[in-house]
C-alpha cells in the first residue's frame, strides 16, 4: 500500500480518502445488487400467476442487509488516560481541531464523531430531554475540565450530560467510520462503565499510550480486564514519541536517541500483549501538518492511517461484500429450488394436486413437532447454563473474602494512608479510598465476567451441535414431501450428480445455523448481544454493591480503625505500613459482613441476564423456522388456489420463472465478482 501524500492544502488524506471513497462504491453496489434481488423475488411472489414461491424470508434477509450496507457504520472506541493525547490524535485523523487538545483542559465528556453536511455539536441528555445543539466555541470552553480536577472528581464532571455527538464533512469519516472520544480510564467507574457499553458496539479500539511513561495501573488493568479476550481489533498508538529526542541532553546525538528509542520499545514490548503491534506517533505534530496541509511523513500517523485503512477496506469491508455474496447465494439456491419443484406441479391436474397436498400434512406437522423439540432443547439449555452462572457468581462473590487483601492491594498503589489521619485530607481520602475500593470492585466482576460469557459460549456451541440433528432431521421431512408432492426424489439443480450435497441444504441449515442473521443487526457477532445483556447486568451488580458497602462501611470503618491506633498506645499511628494494614483489616471485616446479602440479591438479575440472551435466540431462530414452515405451506396452497382459478398458463409461466432465475444469476455474479 502506498504510504499517504500531501494533502494539497486540503484536510483530505488522498491515498486513504480514495480507498474509502472505492469501499463506500463497493459497499453502495452491494447494497443495490441484493435491492434488485430482493425487489425481483418479491415481485415473483405477489404476482407470479402460479402462485407464491415461499421466498418471503429471503426476501426480509436481503432487504436488511441491503440497508445495513447503505449505512455502512463502523466504530472505533479511542481509549487511554487523560493527557494522552487522544483528542489531538483524532483531530490530525480527521484534519480538524474538532475536539478541544489545548495543554491544561482535557475532555470530560464521551464524544462520538461521525459524518454530516457542516460541522455541529449535539448534546445528548441522560434524563431523556431533547438533544440541544452547541456551537464549538461553546463546547470547548464549557465541557473540559483541568486534569487535576477531572482526577479528584467523585462523580462524572457533568452528570445530567450522557454525550455529544460531532458530525463533520471529513472525508475519513464519508465511509460510515464513527470515532468515540473518551474521557481518561482513570475518570470515574461510572464513566468507565459507560465507555464499556460503546465497546459492546464497537468492531475496533485504539489505545493510546504515552512514549515517555511506563503502562500505569489503569492501563494494564482495562486491558487485562476488558479489552483482550474481546472480540475487537486493537490498535496500539504511542503518542509523543518526538519527545524522546527532545529530553536528550544532546538531542542532535543519533546514537543516544536509538539507545532512548530502544530502551521504550523494549518497555513496551514487556507490557503489552504478546503479539501486539504499535505506532510511534507524535499526534500534535500530524495534527499542525495537516493544518498546513503539509504531508503526514515523519509523524508516524501516516502509517497508523495506512493501517487504518486495510482494517476498514479490506479485513471490515471485504467481509461484508463476502457476507452480501453468501446471502444473495442463499437466496438464489431458495428460487432455483422453488422454481425446480414448481414447474413438474404445473402439470398436475387440480384433484391429483388437492390429494398430493393432503398427503403431506403429516409430514407439516413432523416439521412443526423438529421445532417444538429444538424450541425445548434451547430452553433447557438456557435454563442449566443461567443458574450454572448464577450459581458461579454466589459462589466468586462469597469467595471473595478469602483473596481480598491481595486483590485490593492491586487497586489502591497510590492512597497515603496516613491522610487518614489528618482531618483536613481526610475528606480527599475519603474519596480516593470510595474509587479505589469501586476499581476493586469493578476489576473482581470484569474477572468473573470474563469467565462467565466462556461459559455462555460454550454453552451456544453445545447448543449449536445439537442443531446439527435437527437440520438432519428437518431436511429428510422436507425430502419427504418434495418425493411425495412430485411423485421421486426431487433433487436441486446446478449439481452435477444426485449424491452431491444440495444447494438448497444450505437454506434449511440456515434455519438451525448458530445464530440468525437478523439478530444483532446482521454485523455484529451474535456474542456481542450477549456480551452487552451481561455487563448490563454486572454494570447494575456494580451500582448495588457500591451503594450496599459503601455506605454502611465508612460509617465504622474510621472509629473502628481509631480504636486500634488508640489501644496501641499511639506510637505506631504515625507509621504508614501499619496504618495501611489496620486499614485494610478492618474494610475486609465490613467488607466480609455483605458478601453473603449481595450474592443472595444478585443470582436472580444474573440469571434473568443468561436468560435473557437464550431468550432473543430462541424467539429468532423459532421465527425463522416457523416462517420456513409457513411459506412451505404456502407455496402449495397459493398453487391449488391458482388451480383453481384456472389462472395458469403452463409456457408463460415456465418462461417467468426461469426469467426470475437468469436475472438473479446475473445479479449474483456482479457480486461474486466483487469479492
Amino acid at each position: 500500500m502506498v504510504t499517504p501524500q500531501a494533502a494539497n492544502g486540503s484536510n483530505a488524506h488522498p491515498q486513504m480518502a480514495g480507498s474509502l471513497d472505492a469501499l463506500i462504491h463497493s459497499r453502495k453496489q452491494a447494497a443495490q445488487v441484493l435491492s434488485q434481488i430482493a425487489i425481483a423475488m418479491d415481485r415473483a411472489e405477489t404476482t407470479e400467476r402460479s402462485g407464491q414461491l415461499g421466498l418471503t424470508r429471503h426476501i426480509r434477509t436481503l432487504k436488511s442487509t441491503a440497508e445495513q450496507l447503505q449505512q455502512g457504520k463502523y466504530r472505533i472506541v479511542v481509549l487511554g488516560e487523560m493527557k494522552r493525547g487522544k483528542s489531538t490524535l483524532i483531530n490530525a485523523l480527521v484534519g480538524e481541531a474538532l475536539l478541544p487538545s489545548d495543554v491544561n483542559p482535557c475532555t470530560a465528556l464521551l464524544s462520538l464523531l461521525r459524518h454530516g453536511p457542516e460541522q455541529r455539536v449535539m448534546v445528548h441528555y441522560t434524563d431523556g430531554k431533547s438533544p440541544k445543539a452547541i456551537d464549538f466555541d461553546t463546547f470547548r470552553a464549557d465541557y473540559t475540565i483541568p486534569a487535576d480536577e477531572a482526577r479528584h472528581l467523585e462523580t462524572n464532571a457533568f452528570p445530567d450530560i450522557s454525550h455529544v455527538v460531532i458530525e463533520c464533512p471529513a472525508p475519513l469519516l464519508a465511509s460510515g467510520l464513527e470515532i468515540v472520544d473518551t474521557p481518561g480510564l482513570n475518570d470515574t467507574e461510572a464513566r468507565n462503565q459507560q465507555v464499556l457499553s460503546y465497546l459492546n458496539e464497537a468492531q475496533a479500539v485504539v489505545f493510546v499510550l504515552d512514549a515517555l511513561q511506563p503502562m500505569t495501573l489503569d492501563e494494564r488493568r482495562y486491558l487485562q480486564n476488558y479489552i483482550q479476550g474481546r472480540d475487537l481489533d486493537c490498535f496500539y498508538v504511542v503518542n509523543g514519541w518526538d519527545r524522546i529526542k527532545v529530553g536528550l541532553v544532546n538531542p542532535e546525538d543519533a546514537a543516544a536517541l536509538t539507545d532512548a528509542e530502544q530502551r521504550q520499545r523494549q518497555v513496551f514490548a514487556q507490557s503489552l500483549p504478546e503479539d501486539a503491534s504499535w505506532f510511534e506517533v507524535s499526534a500534535l505534530t500530524a495534527l499542525r501538518q495537516r493544518r498546513q496541509g503539509k504531508s503526514l511523513a515523519g509523524s508516524g500517523v501516516d502509517k497508523f492511517l495506512t493501517e487504518l485503512e486495510s482494517f476498514l477496506t479490506q479485513s471490515r469491508g471485504q467481509a461484508e461484500i463476502r457476507r452480501a455474496a453468501k446471502l444473495a447465494h442463499r437466496a438464489y439456491s431458495a428460487v432455483q429450488e422453488s422454481v425446480a419443484r414448481r414447474i413438474p406441479l404445473l402439470d398436475e391436474d387440480l384433484s391429483e394436486l388437492q390429494q398430493r397436498v393432503a398427503s403431506v400434512e403429516e409430514e407439516f406437522g413432523k416439521l412443526e413437532k423438529i421445532r417444538d423439540n429444538y424450541r425445548q432443547l434451547i430452553r433447557g439449555r438456557c435454563d442449566r447454563t443461567a443458574k450454572a452462572i448464577a450459581d458461579s457468581f454466589k459462589t466468586y462473590i462469597l469467595n471473595l473474602e478469602e483473596t481480598f487483601e491481595t486483590d485490593f492491594v492491586a487497586s489502591q498503589p497510590d492512597l497515603d494512608f496516613l491522610d487518614f489521619l489528618d482531618e483536613d485530607a481526610r475528606d480527599d481520602f475519603y474519596k480516593e479510598f470510595k474509587r479505589a475500593f469501586e476499581r476493586y470492585i469493578n476489576d473482581r466482576l470484569a474477572a468473573w465476567e470474563f469467565t462467565a460469557k466462556q461459559k455462555i459460549g460454550q454453552s451456544f456451541d453445545e447448543l449449536n451441535e445439537s442443531a446439527a440433528d435437527y437440520q438432519v432431521a428437518y431436511a429428510e421431512v422436507v425430502e419427504v414431501i418434495h418425493e411425495k408432492m412430485m411423485g421421486r426424489k426431487f433433487y436441486a439443480p446446478s449439481t452435477d450428480t444426485a449424491d452431491e450435497a444440495r444447494p438448497w441444504i444450505d437454506n434449511i441449515r440456515d434455519l438451525f445455523d448458530e445464530i440468525p442473521d437478523t439478530l444483532n443487526d446482521a454485523i455484529q457477532p451474535f456474542n456481542h448481544f450477549w456480551q452487552s445483556v451481561l455487563q448490563m447486568a454486572v454494570s447494575y451488580v456494580c451500582i448495588v454493591i457500591a451503594l450496599q458497602i459503601l455506605g454502611l462501611l465508612f460509617s465504622s470503618l474510621f472509629l473502628n480503625i481509631i480504636g486500634v491506633i488508640a489501644a496501641a498506645g499511639g506510637v505506631l499511628a504515625v507509621q504508614a505500613e501499619f496504618v495501611r494494614q489496620e486499614f485494610i483489616k478492618a474494610t475486609r471485616k465490613e467488607f466480609v459482613k455483605h458478601l453473603p446479602q449481595i450474592a443472595a440479591d444478585q443470582w436472580q438479575s444474573i440469571y434473568k441476564a443468561v436468560t435473557d440472551c437464550f431468550g432473543t435466540y430462541e424467539e429468532r431462530a423459532i421465527e425463522r423456522i416457523s416462517s420456513d414452515i409457513a411459506a412451505r405451506r404456502l407455496e402449495l396452497s397459493s398453487l391449488v388456489e391458482k388451480k383453481q382459478q384456472n389462472e395458469i398458463n403452463r409456457e408463460q409461466t415456465v418462461e417467468r420463472l426461469k426469467s426470475l432465475e437468469d436475472s438473479i444469476q446475473q445479479e449474483l455474479e456482479v457480486l461474486q465478482g466483487m469479492v
